[in-house]
């Protein structure tokens, strides 16, 4: 019998929860920073101030704090989106919204960019707590990596 109580009791733990809270990751311009720090990435520049809401739909109501990276020059579909949410309901929206974007990409590029397409295949839309991305990089993996490491 008391066997049968220290199992359930330790199932108990489990099941309620007790465990280490995930670290939120760092915001989206210092997230940006660690990424070029480990990743070398095409010269891209943020245009989060002036095109994010055209790309994305994303309205300033939504983030507290965003990168847009976009290729300086080329054709190439890189793109890095990282969108620090002002809350659940805006986090649920931006990623609804980002997941919207990489498939109107990944639609575009099997007619027009068909070189591209591993690396738009590869393209994902990640939650963490209140930070949503989208990645569309060649280097997709490594910047998963980056983002693994610091949260």
């Amino acid at each position: 019998m008391r066997r049968y109580l220290t199992a359930l009791a330790a199932l108990a733990l489990l099941l309620s929860g007790c465990r280490a809270k995930a670290s939120e990751l760092p915001p989206p311009a210092e997230l940006l920073a660690a990424i070029q720090a480990e990743v070398e990435l095409p010269e891209m520049v943020d245009t989060a101030e002036t095109d994010l809401e055209a790309l994305t739909g994303i309205g300033p109501e939504d983030w507290d704090s965003a990168v847009c990276c976009r290729l300086l020059e080329g054709v190439a579909p890189d793109e890095i989106i990282i969108v620090q949410a002002g809350s659940e309901q805006a986090a649920d929206r931006v990623q609804e919204l980002l997941e919207k974007r990489l498939a109107y990409k990944q639609d575009s590029g099997r007619l027009y960019l068909t070189e591209y397409q591993p690396m738009l295949q590869d393209g994902v839309v990640r939650r963490d707590g209140l930070t949503v991305s989208l990645i569309v990089s060649g280097q997709a993996a490594d910047i998963a990596r980056v983002y693994d490491n610091l949260g």
